[in-house]
């Protein structure tokens, strides 16, 4: 039996690229002015890297139209090198797929000769589970996945482009954006230029994660550092109204964060619009943010006289648990990382090395144990982890219960 590499994280901060950043005014009105509500300094993206991969994370409050978003944002480049090792596509969660199907059904959103345009299609498999008697098109920024996509089903027409300019050749019947707009910097330049594609009987489909339905156990919370516009029943009202779009309907989704709206082209308005509750549902998120790393401190507390920590999960979760909780408090403690990502092993996360899991059979237990670092792999982690022989006692899980997101 080889000797286990266990190790101590590095404290130290690390430089950050400059070029990884870019500040800019409201995105969906222009103002300048704006309040910070939440900074995590030196946050790192996944793992150790020799480019500047840490950088601050600071989401801002608009004082005109209350709109909230990440400032300063990533570049292209900071996109690029920060989300290297996440993929950089968006669109539907696996899983939702049939019920949005169904829910365009029901609305005459897909009868036959139609012609639907999903927008952040990655490799078109959504586009795929529409009737054939449609014009299926697709675009999205990864060039690969829409060549994956081209290979895979030749029926489809996708394009690779930046969704505020991509050129389409036809004008769509229906747009689609599910779960697109909060990633993108410019999200009103990318309403504006379907508003330019569209013709007068088009109809958007769009859904976003919004404020009124932020409140999750996940300490990773709303303000996902993948998001760069965070949006209320309010903003979206306003994000629509002045990217030329007249909303129809709004359906909260059930079981997790979405709200899908249904609109229609209208002039583009140039007014700002601003709801002032959403001062007071931000105050009510932030609260119910701490009380959730509140829950996770006080299931901390079975860990903390164990003389070395096994963390399992190499993954942002882990920079949470670094940047909000006591866990890496003491500095004498030594550390085993593991994450079943092939891709990750060989790779350090704050100095510390990324093992394979099957390294935890070798580890004496009597004087270790195992926090799981995840929260939707949280159950398989677990039975991953006694499968290993990992003993219940000391195999910790973070969170009482799951929300999809």
């Amino acid at each position: 039996m080889s000797a286990l590499p266990w190790s101590r994280p590095d404290p130290l901060s690390a430089w950050h690229d400059p070029r990884h950043l870019q500040l800019r005014d409201c995105p969906l009105c222009g103002s300048a002015r704006s309040r910070p509500v939440m900074t995590l300094e030196d946050f790192q993206f996944f793992s150790d890297a020799a480019i500047g991969k840490r950088v601050p994370v600071r989401e801002v409050r608009c004082l005109d139209c209350q709109t909230l978003y990440l400032n300063p944002c990533w570049s292209s480049a900071g996109f690029a090198a920060l989300f290297a090792e996440a993929g950089c596509s968006y669109g539907a969660s696996a899983g939702r797929a049939e019920e949005q199907v169904d829910w365009l059904r029901a609305r005459g959103l897909l009868d036959a000769g139609l012609s639907v345009l999903d927008a952040g299609c990655y490799d078109g498999r959504f586009l795929s589970r529409l009737p054939a008697t449609l014009d299926r098109l697709g675009v999205d920024i990864d060039a690969p996945a829409i060549e994956r996509g081209r290979a895979r089903d030749a029926q489809l027409t996708l394009l690779h482009g930046d969704f505020e300019n991509f050129d389409c050749p036809r004008a769509p019947d229906v747009i689609t954006l599910f779960h697109v707009l909060e990633h993108l910097p410019r999200p009103l330049t990318v309403l504006r230029h379907l508003h330019a594609l569209a013709k007068p009987t088009t109809r958007l489909v769009l859904e976003v994660p919004v404020l009124e339905h932020a409140a999750t156990n996940d300490i990773n919370g709303f303000f996902s550092v993948q998001h760069m516009t965070h949006f209320s029943h309010a903003s979206l009202a306003h994000a629509l109204a002045r990217g030329g779009w007249r909303l129809l309907e709004r359906q909260t989704m059930d079981g997790y964060n979405g709200c899908r709206v249904l609109a229609e082209p209208a002039p583009v308005s140039e007014q700002v619009h601003a709801d002032a509750d959403d001062a007071a549902r931000l105050h009510d998120y932030l609260g119910a943010w701490h009380a959730a790393i509140a829950a996770v401190e006080r299931r901390l507390l079975a860990a903390r006289d164990w003389p070395r920590l096994v963390l399992w999960g190499a993954g942002l979760h882990s920079e949470f648990l670094w940047q909000l909780t006591s866990l890496f408090d003491r500095a004498e403690r030594e550390v085993l990382l593991v994450d079943s990502d092939a891709l990750k092993q060989g790779r350090r996360w704050r100095g510390l090395p990324i093992l394979p899991p099957a390294l935890l059979a070798e580890v004496d237990w009597s004087a270790a144990g195992l926090v799981i670092s995840s929260y939707a792999g949280q159950p398989a982690i677990a039975a991953a982890a006694a499968e290993l022989g990992v003993p219940a006692a000391r195999c910790l899980s973070l969170y009482a219960s799951l929300r999809r997101y």
